[in-house]
């Protein structure tokens, strides 16, 4: 049973504005003086913290049948509800101080009431929501008051401020507010709905007004491009490792705690251990998850599927243990007990017990984490794009349109890591994990020589124990239907022939003379940089060639206020400039992919040679050692004549 409901801040025994003293500013003495809060049934909580206010909003004063729709005479007061929306596009912020903006636009309004005798019943103040906007909750807390028949006018700054949606004016300017017998006023366009010549004026300004949102919503697109092409961050929350550079927001820093945490994943990870291994040990450790992190750290981060915060409450019900209820909701014994105050696991049946339910690492996060190539320095953007400036829905954007410029930050893991685990994820599907979570050594490397599928691993029941074999997999599924190659090769025998291949790559190596190896070196790199350094001048051009254009179309702006080009001439050198921009933009990606593959083909060849440099002879073979040098091993049947089997290396290293 609810005792007693209460908002915190409100001071009930004071139902009137605070006195007006000496430190009030002009616009608030003035506001003050023109504001009858005794008629006020709702005012925005916005508002109450700038005037003070602490009288309590009327709870009725949304609710059906309060009020019957009055006529006015002569001994009554036209009751009036006032809208205020900040612009930002329009220019309303007054040097960043929204305060005084929000201040100025209802002095405005409050004297128009005060010169007119109307009754000012309600205000609702919205801040930096745009006016295309059909879901905002204090226009529609307006809108719902005018339809409970509390008001009489409608009163904006202007018809822009009600709405910048062409649909929106039509259907309340012209349709509802008829119904619900509401006048709406705009002061400084003159947008009175009792005029009734005045219809045409509102529709082509509302046409104007849309217009006008539209050309934002594209040339703010084409900025935000812009930047991301040219490495800026221009994310709300930087990604996990990371944190904005306070002298930078468009440019990302080491977060320390969490790189260390990116840095063991990829380790793990390139070590041959799993998923499951991996989100064991971090929930054992009780390492925060990326979102829970981010709180931790004072973040507005909001995601949808973290269990951050969550708490279930329990009735105990009989034959329930605190390990079984545990299971059941996903939650641990040992935090249970402490946050129920429990001294032990003993619970009573019918008793009451709030569950935490702590965020746990999962295999996507893991995922998410191994595949983003933020963590090598490269900065990802565009991945996800809004329908349009009326439809904020998000829309997955296709991986080759993706933004990625390199060398945008430092990197937190090297190279070499990198390219140990992009290898893991070259062969699709699932890599299998032995019973203690780890993966084989030679899984998804190894494949039949005859139907080009996988070789699988199997264990065999042999005297004194269990032995591994690798067989083709479709020839066992198939029972010989498709594939002929029916014999297994023992796994020992395997890790022996594919150790001896790669231990003859390292002796190659080693027996090149040192021009050889100089050479090497050098063909790797000169071709490379050459490409690299034609591409750069290229984009430096694109990039001057944009803020030209964009300089140009400044000035364009200026020419056609001041009447030097005419309405068409505008359109289409204003046209002209908007494809240039796109056609250069557009490049700019290009470019940027491009540098990224060749550095990576660069990266690549040296991270060989570092490979080679690493290893002397080879005693055992892991599964980062066959990463390293092997992209895939074919086996073949048995030679009927012969009696030996083919062997085939893909190698990742070869100098041959």
């Amino acid at each position: 049973m609810i005792l007693n409901v209460y908002r915190e801040g409100v001071d009930k025994s004071s139902n009137v504005l605070k006195n007006i003293d000496e430190n009030d500013s002009v616009e608030i003495q003035r506001i003050k003086e023109l504001l009858n809060i005794f008629d006020l049934n709702y005012i925005s909580n916005n508002l109450r913290h700038i005037l003070g206010i602490t009288k309590e909003n009327s709870l009725d004063c949304f609710e059906k049948g309060i009020n019957e729709y009055r006529v006015i005479d002569g001994n009554k007061k036209f009751r009036v509800i006032l809208y205020i929306r900040l612009s930002v596009e329009d220019g309303d912020i007054i040097d960043g101080d929204v305060s005084k903006s929000i201040r100025n636009q209802l002095l405005y309004l409050l004297t128009e009431c005060k010169n007119k005798n109307w009754e000012v019943v309600a205000i609702f103040c919205e801040e930096g929501i745009s006016g295309a906007d059909d879901s905002r909750p204090e226009w529609l807390k307006a809108l719902k008051y005018c339809e409970c028949g509390n008001t009489e006018i409608f009163l904006c700054k202007s018809q822009s401020r009600f709405s910048r949606s062409m649909e929106m004016i039509e259907k309340y300017l012209h349709k509802e507010f008829i119904s619900w017998n509401v006048r709406f006023v705009g002061l400084v366009d003159n947008t009175d709905t009792d005029i009734q010549g005045n219809k045409k004026t509102r529709q082509i300004n509302g046409l104007v007004n849309e217009w006008q949102v539209e050309d934002q919503s594209i040339n703010t697109r084409k900025i935000l491009r812009n930047k991301k092409s040219n490495g800026l961050f221009t994310g709300s929350f930087a990604p996990y490792g990371y944190i904005k550079d306070p002298k930078d927001k468009y440019r990302l820093v080491i977060d320390e705690l969490a790189a260390k945490v990116v840095k063991d994943i990829f380790s793990m990870y390139a070590n041959g251990i799993g998923y499951h291994l991996i989100c064991k040990k971090l929930n054992e450790d009780k390492v925060p998850t990326p979102t829970e992190y981010k709180k931790l750290q004072g973040s507005k981060f909001y995601c949808g599927y973290s269990a951050v915060n969550k708490r279930i409450t329990y009735k105990v019900e009989k034959g329930d243990t605190l390990e079984k209820i545990a299971i059941e909701t996903h939650s641990v014994v040992k935090d249970i007990m402490e946050y129920n105050n429990l001294q032990n696991e003993e619970i009573q049946e019918g008793q009451i017990i709030v569950i935490p339910i702590r965020p746990t690492w999962n295999y996507d996060t893991i995922r998410k984490i191994l595949k983003d190539e933020t963590y090598i320095g490269t900065l990802v953007q565009g991945k996800v794009e809004g329908k349009s400036y009326k439809d904020k829905t998000q829309v997955k954007i296709p991986e080759e349109k993706w933004i990625k410029v390199p060398h945008c930050h430092k990197a937190i893991i090297d190279k070499e890591t990198w390219e140990l685990v992009s290898a893991r994820f070259k062969n699709r599907g699932r890599t299998r994990v032995t019973k203690n979570g780890e993966v084989h050594i030679f899984s998804k490397k190894v494949y039949c020589g005859c139907c080009g599928k996988v070789f699988q691993r199997n264990l065999c029941h042999v005297k004194g124990g269990k032995q591994a074999y690798m067989q083709c997999k479709e020839r066992k599924r198939t029972g010989d239907f498709i594939c002929n190659n029916n014999k297994a090769i023992r796994y020992d025998d395997l890790e022996k022939l594919v150790l001896e291949q790669i231990n003859q790559q390292v002796e190659k190596y080693y027996d090149m003379s040192q021009i050889e190896k100089q050479y090497y070196e050098k063909r790797i790199d000169n071709e490379v940089d050459n490409n690299i350094k034609v591409l750069e001048s290229e984009k430096n051009q694109c990039t001057s060639l944009i803020n030209k254009k964009q300089r140009a179309l400044t000035m364009l702006y200026d020419d056609r206020a001041n009447g030097v080009v005419d309405v068409t001439e505008f359109a289409l050198i204003k046209n002209q400039y908007s494809i240039d921009i796109d056609e250069y933009t557009k490049r700019i990606t290009q470019i940027n992919n491009e540098i990224y593959e060749l550095e990576k083909s660069k990266s690549t060849q040296k991270n060989k040679e570092k490979i080679l440099k690493k290893y002397n002879k080879i005693d055992k073979l892991t599964r980062v050692i066959i990463d390293e040098f092997i992209d895939k091993i074919y086996i073949g049947n048995i030679d009927s004549e012969t009696k030996k089997r083919q062997f085939r290396i893909l190698w990742n290293i070869n100098l041959d």
